[in-house]
C-alpha cells in the first residue's frame, strides 16, 4: 500500500516538474526593451477597446470637424517627427461589418490638409485621447497628431433623410509610419459612426 503511495507521489512530482519548466522556455511573452521601437495606433481604439466609435455632429452647425487622434509611444523619447499616414479604409468596413453600415459616401466631407499626421518629437507615452472627437482641432501634445475632417451636416440629414435606417461610417487605417523605427500597433483601424445630434 505504501509503495503504490510514493509510486503516485513520484508521478505527480515528475509531471509536475516538466510543467514548470516548460514555462522556463518560453519566450513568446519576452519583451526585449533595449530593442524597443515606437508604437503608432489610435489611442481612443486602445483606450476603449473598440473600434467602433461614434462621432455626434451638430444639426445646428453648417459644418462639423471630426478628428481622429493618433499616437506615438515608447519606452524612450523620441528625437525626430514620425510622419504617419491614414486611409479611408472601405475594405476594412466590410470585412468587419459586412452590410450593417454603409461607408460615409466623400461628397459629405474634405480632408482638412491631408491624411499624414506629423507627430512631433518629445517625451513619448500612449496617452488617453485629448482631442475631441468632433469640434475645432487644437494643438496636440508631444508624441500625440490628428487627421481631421470637414463634414457637410446637411448632406450627411439629406442622405440620412432618404436612407432611414442606414448607418454611415467613416472608417479609418493607419497604412503607414516613418520616422524612429515606428511600427504600426494592433489598434490601426478605427470607425467613426456618424450620428447627428441636436
Amino acid at each position: 500500500m505504501k509503495k503504490l503511495f510514493y509510486i503516485k507521489t513520484a508521478l505527480v512530482s515528475l509531471m509536475a516538474t516538466a510543467l514548470f519548466s516548460s514555462c522556463l522556455k518560453d519566450n513568446s511573452r519576452y519583451v526585449n526593451f533595449a530593442a524597443d521601437v515606437p508604437v503608432v495606433d489610435f489611442p481612443l481604439v486602445a483606450v476603449k477597446n473598440t473600434s467602433l466609435q461614434t462621432a455626434t455632429i451638430s444639426a445646428a452647425a453648417t459644418t462639423n470637424t471630426i478628428n481622429a487622434e493618433i499616437s506615438v509611444s515608447n519606452s524612450k523619447d523620441l528625437t525626430t517627427t514620425t510622419a504617419v499616414t491614414v486611409s479611408i479604409d472601405a475594405a476594412a468596413l466590410t470585412a468587419a461589418y459586412g452590410v450593417a453600415y454603409t461607408l460615409l459616401p466623400a461628397s459629405t466631407y474634405t480632408v482638412v490638409g491631408s491624411l499624414t499626421a506629423n507627430i512631433i518629437p518629445g517625451i513619448s507615452q500612449r496617452a488617453a485621447p485629448t482631442e475631441p472627437i468632433v469640434g475645432t482641432p487644437a494643438v496636440l501634445p508631444t508624441s500625440l497628431g490628428a487627421v481631421s475632417f470637414n463634414v457637410n451636416t446637411a448632406a450627411v440629414q439629406a442622405l440620412m433623410t432618404a436612407n432611414p435606417g442606414v448607418t454611415y461610417v467613416l472608417p479609418l487605417t493607419i497604412t503607414g509610419a516613418v520616422g524612429n523605427g515606428a511600427v504600426i500597433d494592433q489598434f490601426h483601424t478605427l470607425y467613426y459612426k456618424i450620428v447627428v445630434g441636436p
